[in-house]
C-alpha cells in the first residue's frame, strides 16, 4: 500500500519464512488496513529467502519496505536487487559498533539488525505508536510471554497466529495448495550459519555447503584476540573441520529459537 505520513500504523513483520507470509496474506485477506509490510535484511540470509520475499511482494502487491542496518545507528532502504548479500549489515554491527561478536547470551544482532532497524525507520516517517504483527504460531506457547517484554509503551504486539490457533502444520497444508514455495528446508534458515543452530545442524551445512561458514569463522579469528566465538564451546572453523571428518557428530544438540526462521 502507498505510504502516508501518519502518527499510527499496523506493521506486519515479515521475517521471510513460510509462517511469517502465511500471516501475512491471511491479515490482508482479512481485511487489515492501515499496514505497511517491513523486512529487515542481515545480508547473510539465504538468496532462497530473498527471492521468496520478493515473488510474495510481486505476486500479493505487499510494497515491502526492505530494511538494512547502517554504522552508525542508521538504516538504509534497499530492495531485492540492492539488498546485501555479502553481510555487509552484519559486518558493519560488529565492526564499528560492538567490536565483539554475538553469541547466544548476547543477540545483538536480532536487536539491532533487525528490531531497532525497524524502529529507527518507523520514527524517520513521523510514528509515534504502531503496532506490530509478528509471526509467532500457536504451537510455540515459549514464545508467546517473552515478545511483550523488551516493548516500550507506544509499541503494541499481535500474535494474530495465537488466536487463530496456527500450528505449523496448518502452515505447511497451506503452502502445499500454493502455486510457489520458499525453496528452503531444515537446516537452512534466514542467516545462512545463525549461532542459534544446534551444533548438528551445522554441521550438516558444514558438509554440503561448507562455504556458508566461511564468513562466521572469518570473524571469529578477526576477533580472536578478543575472545571471539560464536558458540561458547566450539569454533565454526573447529565445528567444520571435525564435521567433515565425523558424519553425524554432533547430533541432538538442541537449537534455539530465533528472531529468524524458515517457518
Amino acid at each position: 500500500m502507498p505510504q502516508k505520513a501518519r502518527q499510527f500504523m499496523n506493521i506486519i513483520n515479515f521475517s521471510g519464512g513460510r509462517t511469517s507470509a502465511y500471516m501475512t496474506k491471511r491479515l490482508i485477506d482479512e481485511g487489515l488496513t492501515d499496514y505497511i509490510v517491513t523486512f529487515q535484511n542481515t545480508g547473510k540470509e539465504m538468496p532462497e529467502t530473498l527471492d521468496f520475499i520478493n515473488e510474495c511482494d510481486k505476486r500479493w502487491n505487499l510494497n515491502i519496505v526492505w530494511l538494512e542496518y547502517r554504522y552508525g545507528n542508521n538504516f538504509e532502504i534497499v530492495d531485492y536487487e540492492t539488498a546485501s548479500r555479502n553481510g555487509r549489515p552484519f559486518d558493519e554491527l560488529i565492526a564499528y559498533k560492538k567490536g565483539f561478536l554475538p553469541n547466544t547470551m548476547m543477540r545483538f544482532c536480532t536487536d539491532q539488525l533487525k528490531i531497532q532497524t525497524s524502529k529507527r525507520w518507523l520514527k524517520s516517517i513521523g510514528l509515534i505508536e504502531w503496532t506490530i504483527y509478528n509471526g509467532i504460531r500457536y504451537d510455540e506457547p515459549r514464545r508467546w510471554s517473552k515478545n511483550k517484554n523488551y516493548l516500550p509503551n507506544y509499541i503494541d504486539l499481535e500474535m494474530p497466529m495465537v488466536s487463530w490457533k496456527t500450528t505449523k502444520q496448518d502452515v505447511i497444508e497451506w503452502w502445499d495448495k500454493q502455486d510457489f514455495k520458499l525453496n528452503l528446508n531444515e537446516p537452512y534458515g534466514n542467516c545462512d550459519g545463525c549461532f542459534l543452530k544446534g551444533k548438528g545442524k551445522l554441521a550438516i551445512i558444514a558438509k554440503e555447503k561448507p562455504e556458508l561458514l566461511d564468513w562466521w569463522i572469518n570473524h571469529e579469528e578477526s576477533l580472536q584476540n578478543k575472545g571471539g566465538a560464536f558458540k561458547k564451546e566450539i569454533t565454526y572453523k573447529q565445528l567444520k573441520e571435525r564435521s567433515q571428518a565425523q558424519q553425524g557428530l554432533f547430533d541432538g544438540d538442541p537449537s534455539f529459537e530465533c528472531f529468524c526462521n524458515i517457518d
